[in-house]
């Protein structure tokens, strides 16, 4: 017996596309975000694609597009605190540039290590490691042997991912969510941890494909 998770990032806002950290900030879907969770939705009416719960970040840009899933599979979409966004505190509303210009190497040794350096907010990413593989892990508890859908967002995601993967920590700049791109997990019996699929954003090459233009980016 397995159990099996979706981890999908929300779809895309305004900040995305300009590159600005948001954080808890509380930013809407753009009008192609919202069509991207159209697209994610439609998917998931795959009924070979089975979800017996669905989890989100409180966030509407989260809860936004994991309301096409919940749709699709007749479920409430559940908030669940422990896959919020990274709190950058301060930083958040800002662009990588502004960040440079504001703080210099504070900033820049941040960017380029951070599990080693902290920053404002939540403070490190070692209490965002151990509250999402907290939560992580009481879903597993709670759903043994289902699939779980967790939409949440890029920074936690990938953090999360590396945890379970005990992955070093420099992999962090070396991995990418897109916009809607689901990741798969699956738990066995034993606890043992598989990633069967990282970044698959199948539904947005189709979305490209109908409407003429480039949905997706790093």
């Amino acid at each position: 017996m397995k159990t099996r998770f979706y981890l999908i990032r929300h779809g895309e806002t305004e900040w995305n596309t300009r590159g600005i950290y948001q954080g808890l900030t509380d930013i809407p879907l753009s009008e192609k975000g919202e069509k991207q969770a159209e697209y994610l939705g439609k998917r998931f009416q795959n009924k070979t694609l089975k979800v017996d719960a669905i989890y989100s970040s409180p966030l509407q840009r989260a809860v936004k597009t994991a309301e096409g899933i919940a749709k699709a599979k007749g479920l409430t979409v559940i908030p669940y605190e422990h896959f919020k966004e990274i709190n950058f505190g301060e930083w958040e509303g800002h662009t990588v540039k502004e960040l440079t210009e504001k703080y210099g190497q504070d900033y820049t040794n941040f960017y380029e290590h951070p599990f080693t350096y902290s920053f404002p907010g939540e403070g490190s990413f070692t209490s965002v490691k151990k509250r999402s593989v907290e939560g992580f892990y009481q879903l597993l508890e709670k759903h043994k042997g289902q699939a779980v859908a967790i939409v949440s967002h890029g920074g936690i995601l990938r953090v999360l991912i590396m945890a379970l993967l005990d992955m070093d920590e420099t992999f962090y700049r070396k991995t990418w969510l897109s916009n809607t791109a689901i990741s798969v997990v699956d738990v066995s019996d034993s606890g043992k941890i598989v990633l069967l699929t990282l970044n698959d954003f199948a539904h947005l090459e189709e979305m490209e494909e109908e409407q003429g233009e480039k949905t997706w980016q790093m």
